[in-house]
């Protein structure tokens, strides 16, 4: 069947929506699996190899950069609540996931066979091959965990971040780099016009439900859900700013390069152009915070790149890439409204 985009309409829900500091944990949890998240948008996508089977059931992976750049997101934005564990010799990639959570497994006392076996399943590592593999992660983990075993001083009240070392002296640089970039370091914790330091927050979950309507009828509620690593409330001179942070593998320059840069590639632009209607939308609730009532808004990129001298910078996305970002976030909503309005199984062609 062919359905037109455009006859579908978001109308979002503000007695809805929601404002909750809450860890990674939780806002990944069943109690928020209903939510549709920006990420998981990739997989009703077309352009981006995407399919309502994908959406239905999203791949789950964890990667050496994903660890990078938590590492960085959590001593940057949360140091009070987190702390680099010393370098222990932790094995890399997804070996060391599966000996860190056998050491925990054994904590519990479970056996160390079953451990490895129930890690192994649950990391995705060589589980075609666990019992051959069984000697070498033995003898891959016993130093790092001998290591865990070592009385060590911990600070209270955080949490320890457990890298490989290799990861450990990437994410201590990228943390100098930052630190010493005082633009970087400025938006994440502004003055108003008087030098007062302005209200700033760092990673907030926001939650808030859109009703979704067809040719003028109502054809389902969407549920969507965000964590916004840092944004600034200046009451005074009336500005919201979001920011995002993102480490890069790549030279920092490239991030904006509108042919070969992450910008596009992994289509941020969607991310900060949805995150930003969706703060818009709390702040004229919580704020009276509207383009009437005299604020104005903004949105940056903060990179880091996980090599080299870690260079850093500052990119404001305009409002053409934030407006492009956001119908294209809204386009790919009313897809999955329109695969629950006439069925998953429907073969649709959008117009």
């Amino acid at each position: 069947m062919n359905v037109k985009l455009s006859d579908f309409k978001i109308v979002p829900l503000l007695d809805s929506i929601k404002r909750a500091d809450i860890s990674d944990e939780l806002y990944f949890s069943e109690k928020y699996r209903n939510y549709i998240s920006n990420s998981r948008l990739k997989y009703i996508s077309p352009k981006d190899g995407g399919s309502p089977e994908q959406y239905r059931n999203p791949p789950h992976f964890s990667t050496q950069s994903l660890k990078v750049g938590s590492g960085v997101h959590c001593m940057l934005l949360q140091p009070e609540s987190f702390t680099l564990a010393p370098k222990m010799g932790r094995p890399t990639a997804k070996l060391g996931d599966v000996v860190e959570k056998v050491y925990n497994y054994e904590k519990e006392g479970m056996d160390r066979i079953e451990a490895i076996r129930r890690a192994c399943n649950e990391v995705q590592y060589y589980v075609n091959q666990i019992d051959r593999k069984i000697p070498m992660i033995i003898e891959k983990g016993t130093p790092y965990w001998e290591a865990l075993d070592q009385p060590r001083s911990k600070a209270e009240n955080k949490e320890e971040i457990f890298l490989s070392d290799a990861d450990y002296d990437i994410v201590d640089g990228c943390l100098k780099s930052c630190y010493n970039n005082k633009e970087l370091i400025d938006k994440l914790h502004p003055t108003d016009t008087f030098g007062d330091p302005v209200e700033s927050y760092n990673e907030i979950a926001f939650f808030i439900d859109f009703l979704v309507t067809y040719k003028g009828r109502k054809c389902c509620t969407l549920k969507f859900k965000m964590k916004a690593d840092n944004y600034t409330v200046d009451t005074f001179d009336k500005k919201l700013v979001l920011n995002d942070l993102k480490t890069t593998g790549h030279p920092v320059t490239w991030f904006m390069n509108s042919e070969y840069g992450s910008l596009v590639k992994y289509s941020y632009y969607q991310q900060l152009g949805l995150y930003l209607w969706v703060l818009q939308l709390y702040c004229s609730k919580k704020y009276g915070a509207t383009k009437e009532t005299g604020w104005t808004s903004e949105a940056n990129f903060l990179v880091v790149q996980t090599f080299g001298t870690f260079d850093c910078a500052c990119y404001n996305l305009n409002s053409r890439w934030l407006s492009r970002g956001l119908k294209r976030g809204q386009d790919l909503l009313k897809r999955v409204a329109a695969y629950e309005m006439f069925g998953w199984k429907t073969e649709i062609n959008f117009e």
